[in-house]
C-alpha cells in the first residue's frame, strides 16, 4: 500500500452518500502492515512480506457477529483497541448459521444475524471493517466461525473466491477458512485437509495472503495439519486454548511438534476462563501460555472484545473484556469502560507488548541532524512547536494531516505524516483521533410493516406517534449530543425513511418524550436508507459524521400457528378455528388436502375441520400470497383421522408425498433428485441440497405412514446447504425440499 497515497476516508463523508470503502482507505496511524507489509510464511515462521522480519502479533478477537457481538463491529472500537490496547490484529468472527459446538444443527443464528441468512449485509459489514482496520493499520482475520464448515463447502467457497478478490491487494487481510472443526460431526483431518484443498486454492487465485487453518478437536491439533499438510502456499495450522481447561503441559507440545515439523501455527482465539468462556479465570495458566507463545513467537488473538453480559444471549460470559450489561462501541463508553477480571490480565498483556510502530517504520533513516524522535498529538491540538529542528527544512508525506509552516507544523486532520529533513533523514508524526461523539439510540436499525422494529438495544415498535398517518421510528427527546454539541439528521433517502422533529402525542410516548418534540424516523416505503448525523466538535470531542442504515420491510404474515398444527382426530370430530378464511393481518388463506381443493376424508366447514368417518391421513397445505404490504406465507400440517396404520387412503396419500420421488429401487443411499435447479440428495445422516438462486427454502419429512417427523423453513443463499438427519430413527422416509414452485422428493432408508 502506498503510505504517500492521499485518500480520506470517513474524512470525505461530506461529500460522499455512503461509507466509503475499504479499497478508498488509507492508513490513519502506523501500525504492524505498514511495516511487516501482507503476510506469507517461511518454514516454522510467519514473516513479513516488507522485510521478511518474524511477525509477532497480538489482539483481540470479536465476539460471534451475532445480536450481541455485532456493535463491537464498527470503526469506532477498532480504532479505539488499537491505541489503547495496542493491539495488532482484530479477528472478524463469522457467524454462518449455526452455533452448535458439536457441528449440530438445532441451534441456529437469527436470518439477519447470519451469513447465509443475510449475506449482502455481511459483505457490507466486512468492507466496514476492513476498511476500519487499514485505517487502524493493523490486520484483520475474516474467519469462516463454523463448527461444520466441511459441510458448508460450496457457500464457503464463493464466499473466499469474494473476498479474496476484492481485498487480493490489501495486505491487512487474514483469511481463516475452519474456525473449530468437531470429530464427532465428521470434522476429522482427512475432512478438513479436503475442505482446505478446495477452500485454499479459490484465494490463492487471486492472493498469496495468509490462509489459517483451524485443526480437529475445536483446533487443538495443528500437529495434524503438519503431518499431513494442506497442499497450499503461506498456511499457517490453528490452536485454540482456555487457560483454565487447556494447560500449556498438555497442549503446548502440539505446537512444538508442528513447528519442529516446519510449519507456522497461529492461535487465532484463546481464554483465560474455562471452554466454555465461563468460569473464573486462570491467571498463572493464562501466564504459562503467554509467556510460551511469546518465546516462540505464535501470533494470538484474545476472546472476546465485549460486555460481560448481553440482553441477547442471557448469559455471563467471563471471558469478555468489560464489565456490565451495556453494549461498549463508542470511544466515549470505551474509555470509561471497566474491565473484567479475564479483561485485566489481557490488558495487561497486550500494552506491555505495545510496539513503537512509528519508529519501527523510519528504522534505519531517522539518523542525521534533522531527525527527531516520533511525535504523537491529540487531533484537536493546532500547531507542533518544538519538534523541528533548527536550521533544517521539511517535506510533509501528507499535508492533509501535517504540513510545515516555518519551524512549527500545523495539525489539520488525524493521520500520520514523514517528515523529511533536508539531509534525508525521516521522522514521523503521528495525529491521534479525538473521542467521537454519539447520540441516544442512533444506531443501525429496522422495521416492518407489522411495526416490529429491532436495533442494537433490542425491540421497539413504530406508531403513528405524531397522529399524521404516517408510521415512526422514535430517536430522542434530545437535540444535543451526549457529550454536548447540537445535532443535525438528514436522511440520503427520504422517499424510504424521512427524519423529523415532531410532537409524541399518543398514550404510547414514553414519559419525557408525551407532549414534547421527539426525533423521529418517518417510514415512507419499504428499502434501505442512510442517515446522516452531524455535529460540531466540543470540548475534548471531535466532530460528529457518523452514518446508520435503517431498513424497512413488509410486514410477517401469520396465522395462529398453535392451532394450525400436526393433529390427530376421532372418526368425525371437529377442530375448531384451525383453517379462517383470512390471515392474521387479514390476507386470503386457500388450502388444499394433498394437494387437491376438497378431501372425501376430511372437510373444511368455516373455519373449523371436520373429519370424516374413515381413518386417514391428510397433509392439510394452508397458503397466503404475497400482499403490497405483507410477505407470502405458507404452512402444512398432518392431520391424521382415526388410527393411520389403518387409513383407507394410505397408498394416495403416499402417492402425493412421493411426487416425483424416485422409484422404490431407488431408495438406498446415496439418493440424489433434481429439478430445475434445485437438486437434493440424501447421503448417511445427511440430507444436502442445491439451489441455484437465493431465497427461502422449506424441508418437510414424513414417516412411511405418512406422518410429518421433521418440518424447517429458512433462507438460503445460492449453492450448497446441508441438514442433518440424525435425530430419525430406523426406517423408511419421504423429503420434500421445496424453493418457490420449485419441489424435490426423495425417499430413503434410514439405517
Amino acid at each position: 500500500m502506498n503510505m504517500k497515497k492521499l485518500l480520506l476516508c470517513l474524512a470525505a463523508f461530506a461529500t460522499a452518500p455512503v461509507f466509503a470503502g475499504a479499497l478508498d482507505c488509507t492508513p490513519k496511524r502506523v501500525g504492524p502492515v505498514s511495516y511487516y507489509g501482507a503476510l506469507h510464511t517461511s518454514g516454522n515462521k510467519i514473516i513479513g512480506a516488507k522485510n521478511n522480519q518474524q511477525a509477532m502479533l497480538r489482539g483481540m478477537s470479536l465476539f460471534w457477529s451475532d445480536g450481541t457481538g455485532q456493535p463491537y463491529y464498527n470503526k469506532n472500537v477498532v480504532a479505539w483497541a488499537a491505541d489503547n490496547l495496542k493491539i495488532d490484529v482484530i479477528r472478524f468472527a463469522l457467524g454462518i448459521q449455526y452455533y452448535d459446538s458439536d457441528g449440530g444443527t438445532t441451534n441456529a443464528l437469527a436470518t439477519e444475524s447470519s451469513y447465509k441468512g443475510s449475506p449482502d449485509s455481511y459483505l457490507s459489514l466486512i468492507d466496514n471493517m476492513v476498511a476500519a482496520a487499514i485505517e487502524s493499520d493493523i490486520y484483520i482475520i475474516i474467519d469462516w466461525h463454523s463448527h461444520r464448515a466441511h459441510m458448508e463447502t460450496s457457500l464457503a467457497k464463493t464466499f473466499f473466491e469474494t473476498v479474496s478478490q476484492k481485498y487480493k491487494d490489501v495486505p491487512n487481510v487474514i483469511y481463516e477458512i475452519f474456525n473449530e472443526p468437531v470429530d464427532g460431526n465428521g470434522g476429522n483431518w482427512s475432512a478438513v485437509k479436503s475442505y482446505a484443498n478446495t477452500i485454499c486454492p479459490a484465494i490463492r487465485n487471486n492472493t498469496q495472503n495468509l490462509i489459517i487453518v483451524g485443526t480437529p478437536t475445536w483446533s487443538q491439533n495443528p500437529q495434524q495439519g503438519a503431518r499431513d499438510p494442506v497442499n497450499s502456499t503461506n498456511i499457517a495450522y490453528v490452536l485454540h486454548f482456555y487457560a483454565a481447561t487447556h494447560s500449556k503441559g498438555s497442549y503446548g507440545g502440539r505446537i512444538t511438534e508442528a513447528l519442529s515439523a516446519g510449519y507456522p501455527v497461529f492461535v487465532s482465539e484463546w481464554g483465560t476462563t474455562g471452554a466454555s468462556g465461563d468460569g473464573s479465570p486462570n491467571s498463572s495458566a493464562t501466564n504459562e501460555w503467554t509467556s510460551f507463545m511469546d518465546q516462540n513467537q505464535i501470533p494470538n488473538c484474545n476472546w472476546s472484545l465485549r460486555q460481560q453480559t448481553s440482553a441477547i444471549d442471557k448469559k455471563s460470559e467471563q471471558s469478555a473484556m468489560f464489565e456490565g450489561n451495556e453494549v461498549l462501541n463508542n470511544f466515549n463508553a470505551l474509555s470509561g469502560a471497566k474491565y473484567t477480571t479475564s479483561g485485566n490480565i489481557v490488558k495487561e498483556y497486550l500494552t506491555k507488548n505495545g510496539r513503537n510502530w512509528a519508529d519501527s517504520l523510519v528504522k534505519g533513516k531517522n539518523t542525521g541532524s534533522c531527525a527527531f524522535k516520533s511525535v504523537s498529538v491529540k487531533q484537536t491540538e493546532k500547531q507542533i512547536t518544538d519538534a523541528l529542528k533548527s536550521g533544517c527544512t521539511y517535506t510533509s508525506s501528507n499535508e492533509a494531516v501535517v504540513s510545515v509552516s516555518g519551524s512549527t507544523l500545523d495539525v489539520h486532520d488525524y493521520g500520520f505524516a514523514i517528515l523529511t529533513g533536508n539531509d534525508g533523514s525521516e521522522s514521523v508524526v503521528s495525529v491521534t483521533q479525538v473521542a467521537g461523539q454519539s447520540i441516544p439510540g442512533f444506531s443501525d436499525a429496522s422495521c416492518d410493516y407489522s411495526s416490529n422494529c429491532k436495533n442494537s438495544r433490542g425491540s421497539s415498535q413504530a406508531l403513528d406517534y405524531d397522529e399524521d398517518g404516517k408510521k415512526e421510528y422514535l430517536l430522542t427527546v434530545d437535540n444535543t449530543t451526549i457529550e454536548g454539541s447540537k445535532f443535525t439528521l438528514k436522511s440520503l433517502n427520504p422517499e424510504i425513511v424521512d427524519v423529523k422533529n415532531a410532537t409524541c402525542k399518543i398514550a404510547s410516548c414514553s414519559g419525557t418524550m408525551y407532549n414534547n418534540k421527539v426525533w423521529m424516523f418517518q417510514l415512507n416505503s419499504f428499502g434501505e436508507a442512510k442517515i446522516v448525523a452531524t455535529a460540531e466538535a466540543v470540548a475534548g470531542y471531535r466532530a460528529m459524521q457518523d452514518t446508520i442504515t435503517f431498513k424497512y420491510t413488509k410486514g410477517r404474515n401469520r396465522y395462529l400457528s398453535n392451532k394450525f398444527k400436526d393433529m390427530t382426530l376421532a372418526l368425525g370430530a371437529t377442530a375448531e378455528g384451525v383453517v379462517p378464511d383470512t390471515s392474521l393481518v387479514g390476507a386470503k388463506i386457500t388450502y388444499t388436502f394433498d394437494g387437491e381443493p376438497t378431501s372425501p376424508y376430511i372437510s373444511k366447514v368455516g373455519s373449523n375441520l371436520v373429519a370424516g368417518s374413515q381413518n386417514a391421513v391428510v397433509t392439510v397445505t394452508l397458503s397466503a400470497e404475497e400482499t403490497d404490504n405483507y410477505m407470502p406465507l405458507e404452512a402444512k400440517a398432518t392431520i391424521t383421522i382415526g388410527d393411520a396404520a389403518a387409513a383407507v387412503n394410505l397408498a394416495e396419500h403416499q402417492a402425493y408425498l412421493l411426487k416425483d420421488v424416485p422409484p422404490e429401487e431407488d431408495a438406498i443411499r446415496p439418493v440424489r433428485v433434481a429439478v430445475d435447479g434445485l437438486r437434493a440428495q440424501v447421503n448417511g445422516s445427511t440430507l444436502s441440497f442445491s439451489v441455484d438462486k437465493a431465497g427461502p427454502v422449506k424441508l418437510e419429512v414424513y414417516d412411511a405412514i405418512g406422518n410429518r417427523v421433521m418440518s424447517q423453513s429458512s433462507r438460503y443463499t445460492a449453492g450448497d446447504h446441508a441438514i442433518s438427519l440424525k435425530s430419525l430413527s430406523s426406517g423408511s422416509y419421504i423429503a420434500t425440499v421445496r424453493q418457490g414452485s420449485r419441489t424435490a422428493r426423495l425417499r430413503w432408508n434410514q439405517q
